[in-house]
Order: structure tokens, then C-alpha cells, then sequence
């Protein structure tokens, strides 16, 4: 019975071979998402004191970097909302994830406005650093996330 749901597994993509290859290519990409936001805030955060016309151009450059960053985010994150899913889960992780989503939509204007545009330069950078530290560290929780849906995939 084991042999047979390990062949199975393995042919439906929930193997840990599956799931490693899905950490190596979305923890990168989320990797590179976190330094590309970092790199973005930080040139946002030298507008200020700047003629108008070197503001908007810092600016544009700014937003332009961070939305590298957001499409290498949406890339890896998308590809884990459905990589380490279960087959049969597929719908509830959805709605997992897209609560979390819907959580950070009501969280960010806040602390965006708390720290970026309270506390300037310094809170840019923060927010920066918040999204490099996230970045960083996704890799390590995809690999735990795969070694935990092999243990729980083989177990019965």
C-alpha cells in the first residue's frame, strides 16, 4: 500500500521531488521579490529634498523596481499556492490564501503610513528590510512545508 500511494504521489506532482524543485524556483523568486522591493523603498526613500522634477523621476524609478519585485512575488507565490497544495485541498488553501492576502490589504495602508510616512527615510527602509528578511527566510519554510506534505502524504 505505501509503495503504491508513493507511486501515485509521485505521478499526481505532490512528490517531494515536486516539491523541492517548487522551493527551489519560488523561494528564488521570492528571494529576488524581497531584494527588489528593499532596492525599491530605498530609492523611493532619496526623494525627498529633491527638486520636483528629480522627485518624480526617483520616484518612477522607484515604483518601477518594486514592481519587478511584485511580479517576481506574485510568480512565486502563485506557483506555491498551488504546488503545495493537496490535490484534493486545492480550493481551501485558495481561500487560505487569498484570506491572507485580504489581511495584508487591511494591514498595509497602516503600517505603510506609520512607518513610510511618518517616520521617512528610516521607515522606508525598515519596510525594506522587512521584505528582504521575509524574502530570506521563505526558502527554508517551503522546504519545511515540502519535508512536512512527504511525511504527511507517506503516513497511511
Amino acid at each position: 500500500m505505501r509503495r503504491t500511494r508513493r507511486l501515485s504521489l509521485a505521478r499526481s506532482g505532490c512528490g517531494r521531488a515536486e516539491l523541492r524543485g517548487a522551493g527551489t524556483t519560488a523561494g528564488q523568486a521570492i528571494r529576488r521579490a524581497g531584494l527588489a522591493f528593499l532596492i525599491g523603498m530605498s530609492v523611493i526613500a532619496t526623494a525627498s529634498g529633491v527638486p520636483g522634477w528629480a522627485a518624480v523621476t526617483i520616484m518612477m524609478t522607484g515604483v518601477a523596481v518594486h514592481t519587478v519585485g511584485s511580479l517576481w512575488h506574485a510568480a512565486g507565490s502563485l506557483e506555491l499556492r498551488f504546488r503545495l497544495a493537496p490535490v484534493h485541498a486545492q480550493g481551501q488553501y485558495s481561500g487560505v490564501f487569498g484570506m491572507g492576502m485580504g489581511l495584508c490589504y487591511v494591514v498595509a495602508p497602516s503600517l505603510l503610513g506609520l512607518l513610510c510616512v511618518t517616520w521617512g527615510t528610516p521607515g522606508w527602509l525598515l519596510m525594506g528590510a522587512i521584505f528582504v528578511v521575509s524574502g530570506v527566510a521563505m526558502p527554508y519554510v517551503i522546504q519545511w512545508a515540502g519535508r512536512s506534505r512527504e511525511i504527511a502524504g507517506f503516513a497511511g
